[in-house]
């Protein structure tokens, strides 16, 4: 009903036009079947035509290959043969003489080749012949190269003249003629096909000529039914514009009802917004089936993307995560797609800008009667800040704070990972315990903060004096261990305490007042000096005293102890 108590609910009667039209759409939609049975079944012969020109080419190309190579073959058997017995070289002989017998397998094989793939009488019985010629050549040349290998080479020379050469040549003829009739009937076959198409071209004019003609007929009976129903569809015509009169009427009270709904819509997904934005959070919807992707506005801004420029989409989600954790997502998502009913991963989001977000992405998915995956409610909740702070725990905890070297605690944990690697490499590492010569009164006599600045000086030149893949630690007060991985031996390892030394030879500037360290190193190297990082380090503390109570060495190894 409108405001004025009318029933708008029904149209105007519907026109004749559909009922009395329906034989001619009937009859059109023959027609286009027609027409598209005609362009299949041309395509289909068209394919088939091509299918079968490639297939013919392809056994000609084959077989006058193979043909091509009988005849080289020949010819190199026969030089194989002249060679036998022009050279003095009986190692040479036997050489040509395996070459010669090389060549008969192989021409045999491309006799057999040819034979395989020839279905033709004529080219039968063209082979049958070239198979006679060279059962009587071949026995004639092998006689002739036996003759010449035991002595009697002047003796096989006019067997070579009188009999293999003219054999050979008439061989050679046979096999041209091989050829020539192959080329023949190619073209036949050629031919053929052309003819083929041609026909298949002169049916698809005629079907299409016969599709014209139809599909004219119906032009024309659909013309003389349009000028019938011109006043039927006058009629029905103002019946609508009255109908739509009382429409428009209705259309105002529901547009004012619909502003006022979506305003109050508009100030509530504002106001959502605006919360999630503050808590770092937003919020998805996935059809699966619909393969349809929602997000709020606040997802666009915690993958970096702009709503008004990017598509929300399953491959700009991927796109936007971190390269190396993807992999890892996509299979957690199709995990928990295939079994769960729930999930939850962290990963990190490569913004524009080229910083990195960490999100947490949960999704609850509902499925259907028969366990099948309908849709996905999902949150994403920036958690950078998060990992941040655990991320300086990690560090503190791990970490000197004076030095921001390794403390003993991550160094256990490159110790093992450098053990795992040598005995998979079968490589060496070195360790290498550090004490530091003189720290003690220079601490007692110049206070604290002067000791910090010789340990922070100390651990800047240690970790200067090697390289950037080995790493060093801070272990104690004055105490230091250096990792390094993959050294030579005993020579590479003092190579290091004496580039080691020569940095502290320069004294360190206090307060305008230079203070001297020493250095006192002892070194393990595995697998020599042990196969355990407890071992090791036991042995390079112990190789350290050594060099701490005067040893006179720049660096004890723990086999010098």
């Amino acid at each position: 009903m409108d405001p004025a108590g009318r029933d708008v609910s029904r149209g105007p009667a519907p026109g004749r036009l559909p009922g009395r039209t329906s034989h001619l759409t009937g009859a059109f939609l023959l027609v286009l079947l027609l027409v598209a049975a005609v362009a299949v079944v041309s395509w289909l012969r068209v394919q088939q035509l091509q299918q079968e020109v490639q297939s013919l080419a392809a056994e000609y190309v084959q077989r006058v290959d193979s043909v091509h190579r009988m005849r080289a073959l020949v010819r190199e058997r026969t030089l194989r043969a002249t060679l036998v017995l022009s050279t003095d070289d009986p190692a040479m002989q036997d050489q040509y003489r395996q070459e010669f017998r090389d060549l008969a397998r192989r021409f045999i094989e491309a006799r057999d080749e040819v034979d395989r793939t020839i279905d033709d009488p004529r080219h039968a019985r063209l082979l049958a012949e070239l198979r006679e010629m060279t059962a009587v050549g071949a026995p004639l040349m092998s006689e002739m190269i036996d003759l010449a290998l035991a002595g009697g080479r002047q003796e096989a020379l006019p067997t070579l003249y009188s009999r293999i050469m003219p054999a050979q040549e008439r061989t050679l003829e046979q096999i041209e003629r091989l050829l020539a009739a192959l080329e023949q009937q190619n073209a036949a076959d050629i031919r053929a096909m052309v003819r083929q198409h041609e026909d298949t071209q002169q049916v698809m004019v005629m079907a299409s000529g016969v599709a014209m003609l139809l599909i004219a007929g119906i032009g024309f009976q659909v013309r003389r039914r349009i000028r019938q129903d011109h006043s039927a569809l006058q009629e029905e015509l103002v019946q609508r514009r009255r109908a739509e009169a009382r429409l428009r009427e209705t259309q105002a009270g529901l547009e004012a009802a619909v502003a006022r709904r979506t305003a109050e819509l508009e100030d509530a997904s504002a106001r959502l917004e605006e919360a999630q934005r503050i808590a770092g959070v937003g919020y998805w919807d996935w059809g699966i089936r619909g393969e349809q992707l929602n997000w709020s506005t606040n997802v666009f801004e915690l993958f970096g993307l702009d709503p008004e420029r990017d598509t929300a989409g399953f491959e700009a989600y991927m796109h936007a995560i971190h390269p190396d954790d993807r992999v890892r997502v996509r299979q957690g998502i199709n995990a928990a797609l295939a079994e769960g009913s729930h999930y939850h991963l962290e990963h990190r989001v490569v913004l524009p800008d080229g910083g990195l977000r960490h999100v947490r992405v949960e999704g609850e998915i509902s499925r259907d009667a028969d366990g099948r995956p309908q849709r996905v409610l999902g949150m994403v909740r920036d958690i950078t800040r998060d990992k941040q702070s655990e991320q300086r725990l990690w560090h503190q905890a791990h970490h000197d704070s004076l030095t921001g070297l390794p403390n003993r605690s991550l160094l256990q944990e490159h110790l093992r990972q450098a053990l795992s690697r040598a005995r998979r490499n079968g490589t060496r590492l070195a360790l290498l315990v550090c004490d530091l010569d003189g720290f003690k009164p220079v601490n007692d006599r110049l206070g604290h903060d002067a000791g910090d600045v010789v340990l922070v000086t100390v651990a800047a030149r240690l970790r200067s004096g090697v390289r950037e893949s080995d790493v060093v630690a801070r272990v104690g007060g004055d105490e230091f261990v250096l990792l390094l991985e993959a050294v030579g031996g005993p020579e590479d390892v003092r190579a290091v305490g004496r580039k080691l030394h020569q940095r502290f030879a320069e004294p360190v500037e206090i307060n305008q007042e230079a203070v001297r360290v020493g250095l006192s190193l002892g070194a393990a190297i595995y697998p020599d000096d042990g196969e355990r990082a407890e071992e090791l380090l036991q042995q390079a503390d112990h190789a350290m005293y050594v060099a701490k109570n005067g040893s006179g060495q720049e660096l004890v190894l723990s086999d010098q102890r």
